[in-house]
């Protein structure tokens, strides 16, 4: 939730807190503190279950990349966010083909706090993306013409298997 309102910093340490004191040295999440002094909860028993987990990944995932729409059930209104909750320490970071709202695929890198690059492959359908302008006072280079920028976002349109690519020069 930290990342979806772009807390980067206490997103970290949430997804800090879960693996220093949820996660048994097996790897499995335990449903309680498991630090010596419980300092974040109850401590205690050993029963694990398997979402934890796949919750933390999913965090993971809200940092670097998200997608969901302003307008819930309204078709092709969802915004692509690239490192949208990017904390202090992962200055330097990529991803490589993660998934959003629609099927497209979105490959992207940072490097000392700012995006270099980015990808969008349409590769389900065809459609229209958006893509929220939080690049600073960087501005992309495309790789297509039709890229256009209404108020914080850009839109463009992608037929099934084309990609998209913006440059950044820092």
């Amino acid at each position: 939730m930290r990342a979806r309102t772009g807390d980067a910093e206490s997103a970290l340490w949430h997804l800090n807190v879960f693996l220093k004191a949820y996660i048994s040295r097996n790897g499995f999440h335990v449903n309680q503190d498991q630090t010596p002094n419980a300092e974040f909860g109850a401590g205690g028993g050993h029963p694990f279950t398997l979402e934890g987990n796949f919750i933390a990944m999913q965090a993971v995932h809200e940092m670097l990349l998200q997608s969901w729409s302003p307008t819930p059930g309204i078709p092709n209104t969802g915004i692509i966010r690239i490192f949208p909750a990017t904390p202090e320490k992962w200055a330097n970071v990529s991803f490589t083909d993660l998934r959003v709202e629609g099927g497209y695929k979105v490959s992207a890198k940072r490097k000392n706090h700012q995006t270099t690059w980015f990808s969008i492959t349409a590769a389900g359908k065809s459609g229209m993306i958006h893509i929220k302008n939080n690049f600073g006072t960087s501005k992309p280079e495309w790789n297509k013409k039709d890229v256009l920028l209404k108020g914080d976002v850009y839109e463009v349109a992608l037929s099934k298997g084309e990609k998209l690519e913006a440059t950044f020069r820092l």
